[in-house]
């Protein structure tokens, strides 16, 4: 994905992109429900909870400066896990094939154009996974005053609400209850790293998120891990949080 114009973006930039992801795909109304439709799915299905998780952008060289980053390579690339398996290799060559978009805020955007569409190897899922995350894994609970708190990995609540979460999302998707093994173990690999991201930014809305980048061992139905592993973990997966990817193993 070449730069067209700009090369330096804020260091907050996920919902951003998020939302110019979501903008291409639903461009072409008709097409876009017309795929839904194909895959037993309504609009109303992507908006309540995404059927996809996005990536953040991958930038072999980058500098960072205060909060911008400045992006050194001439083309970039992101992934995208798609549920949905019906013409959706079609339906995304259609909708995002030779479209630009733009991402950034007031002080520096850059402008991008998608010159290809490709496929990634396919996955074989069993009860034991490793993983890495590609963007920030977000879990959210509530303090016993009704502030909002965010979970650190080694929390002891972090894994239980993360699979707690996963399910719900998996019942709402499928519409119906989960009745497979809920059973899981969460093994942390390396140590999180801590990313507060800014949502909503040059807005009254704005606010800060939480994640975390890390590295880690899940085991659990592979049915879940499925799941997990195209529509990603955690809260927010729809502001572009919660993607991950097989941990690659160093040779």
């Amino acid at each position: 994905m070449p730069l067209v114009s700009g090369n330096i973006l804020p260091i907050s930039y996920q919902y951003e992109l998020a939302s110019a992801f979501n903008r291409l795909i639903t461009s072409n109304k008709e097409a876009y429900e017309n795929w839904l439709s194909a895959n037993g799915l309504q609009p109303i299905d992507n908006i309540r909870q995404k059927v996809y998780s996005i990536s953040n952008l991958y930038v072999p060289k980058v500098y960072v400066e205060t909060d911008r980053l400045y992006v050194n390579v001439p083309r970039i690339q992101f992934w995208v896990s798609f549920l949905p398996e019906v013409e959706t290799r079609s339906f995304l060559t259609q909708q995002l094939l030779d479209k630009q978009f733009s991402i950034g805020d007031y002080k520096s955007s850059v402008t991008f154009k998608i010159i290809a569409v490709d496929d990634i190897s396919p996955v074989v899922f069993t009860e034991i996974m490793e993983y890495q995350s590609i963007s920030p894994i977000v879990v959210k609970a509530l303090r016993p005053n009704n502030t909002l708190d965010y979970l650190s990995p080694d929390n002891q609540f972090f894994s239980q609400f993360m699979v707690e979460e996963l399910i719900d999302r998996w019942e709402s998707f499928y519409k119906r209850s989960y009745d497979g093994d809920r059973a899981f173990q969460f093994t942390l690999l390396t140590q999180p790293r801590r990313k507060a991201v800014s949502i909503f930014t040059d807005s009254p809305r704005c606010q800060k998120v939480v994640g975390y980048m890390l590295k880690f061992r899940l085991q659990m139905s592979p049915v879940l891990q499925e799941f997990a592993y195209v529509c990603g973990l955690g809260d927010d997966i729809g502001y572009g949080f919660g993607y991950v990817e097989l941990l690659k193993k160093k040779k």
